[in-house]
């Protein structure tokens, strides 16, 4: 929420864990225009190792300023003892990966 509420780029990169990048500067000021500055203060958590140890899920409700209420949830993982929140969509994949699409081949 720190990274939210200051409008921080480089602290929302440290809470993704994702390299400092232009894709990924781009990615975090599209988040912090959407929801930076907004005094938002976390009022409820619940997280599920529901993938595994290193992976689970996060629900999170906060409040704004303004009395909005903002709910949602994030995956969860644990890289190097720390955990992290999967905030970014834009990471690109390792070298030998492929995207694992749930489109289905029309052949």
């Amino acid at each position: 929420m720190r990274a939210l509420n200051s409008r921080s780029v480089p602290d929302l990169m440290k809470v993704g864990d994702v390299p400092d990048e232009d894709w990924s500067r781009r990615e975090a000021a599209r988040i912090l225009a959407a929801d930076g500055g907004k005094d938002l203060k976390i009022t409820d958590v619940r997280i599920d190792y529901d993938i595994s140890p290193d992976t689970g899920s996060a629900e999170l409700t906060a409040t704004g300023r303004t009395g909005t209420t903002l709910r949602d949830t994030f995956t969860v993982i644990r890289t190097a003892g720390a955990w992290h929140l999967v905030i970014f969509e834009d990471r690109p994949l390792p070298p030998g990966k492929e995207s694992s699409s749930t489109d289905r081949s029309s052949s």
